[in-house]
């Protein structure tokens, strides 16, 4: 497989200029059949939007930052952006369908920070979890009701009516939501601190090419390390450390794998102050070295 040291991006937009699916402006777009998506072969970054497949029959598995995924009956597959995604296979009898959600567009309808924070756990968390049929098929309703008012450009408030129907789909999927997190004790009280935790996987998101340090991020916030240590963990049951060395380690993992990038132009496209620190982080967090990974050993 050839590589270089770009990794093509997968975005509304580009999507949209590719293949003739319905969508919103670059805010969403639906895949009415994961049937007709094409195999990636070559490695694709998720950019700037959320992808939520649902499979309706047959299995595909794909590599997903570097762990093989797989995708069947009844379940919901969430990717991230920043992800990257490759070695992509389909059964004969694969299908379902999905959506691509821009961030944007997520955060001016998720006005209320409980589901957001619901959203960011289950796509970093638990990227692949079953519906009930009853969910499968409400969703389904959901998709069919948003393609209607796509296909109506001229109809008034279409692009309202598209959000608050979206909206609709993510409350009334929010009792799955709660039985895949299982958080006891979760309730509304806990807005504030699913706020804080909502900002700091963001800023964790953006930053963490040159940021490893809790306080950094602190400061940022205007919170104190200890207390966002005590709410990131309390809410998402990793502690901050964690959610950075999950960003850090995810992103080496793709450059080693996917691109030809020389190990001292990793380390410094990732502030690491040497090749040696490079090498010890990534041991220490991962398990094996940069050159054992790159060379198809896996930890």
């Amino acid at each position: 497989m050839a590589k270089d040291n770009n990794i093509l991006p997968i975005s509304i937009e580009r999507v949209t200029s590719v293949f003739k699916m319905p969508h919103l402006n670059n805010e969403l777009l639906l895949i009415d059949s994961l049937h007709s998506l094409p195999v990636l072969t070559e490695p694709r970054r998720m950019s700037l939007c959320l992808y939520i497949g649902m499979c309706t029959s047959g299995v595909a598995t794909l590599t997903v930052n570097g762990k093989q995924r797989s995708h069947s009956h009844q379940q919901v597959m969430l990717i991230t952006e920043e992800s990257v995604i490759t070695d992509t296979k389909f059964s004969n009898d694969f299908d379902g369908f999905a959506f691509l959600v821009s961030y944007k567009l997520l955060q001016e309808i998720l006005r209320d920070v409980h589901n957001m924070s619901d959203l960011f756990l289950l796509s970093h968390n638990h990227p692949v979890f079953t519906l009930t049929e009853g969910e499968i098929f409400a969703a389904r309703n959901y998709f069919h009701s948003i393609l209607t008012h796509i296909n109506q450009p001229k109809k008034r408030y279409r692009t309202e009516i598209i959000r608050l129907t979206l909206l609709t789909m993510i409350y009334d999927m929010a009792c799955a939501f709660d039985r895949v997190i299982d958080q006891p004790g979760k309730n509304e009280k806990q807005s504030r601190s699913e706020q804080l935790f909502v900002e700091f996987v963001q800023r964790v998101e953006h930053h963490y090419h040159e940021e490893r340090q809790v306080q950094w991020y602190a400061k940022q916030m205007n919170v104190t390390p200890k207390y966002l240590c005590e709410v990131v963990t309390n809410v998402s049951r990793r502690t901050p450390n964690e959610w950075i060395d999950k960003f850090v380690t995810s992103e080496m993992r793709n450059l080693l794998r996917h691109t030809n990038m020389r190990m001292n132009e990793i380390a410094e496209v990732m502030n690491f102050p040497t090749q040696s620190f490079f090498g010890k982080y990534f041991k220490e967090n991962v398990g094996v070295t940069p050159s054992e990974y790159r060379n198809g050993v896996e930890p």
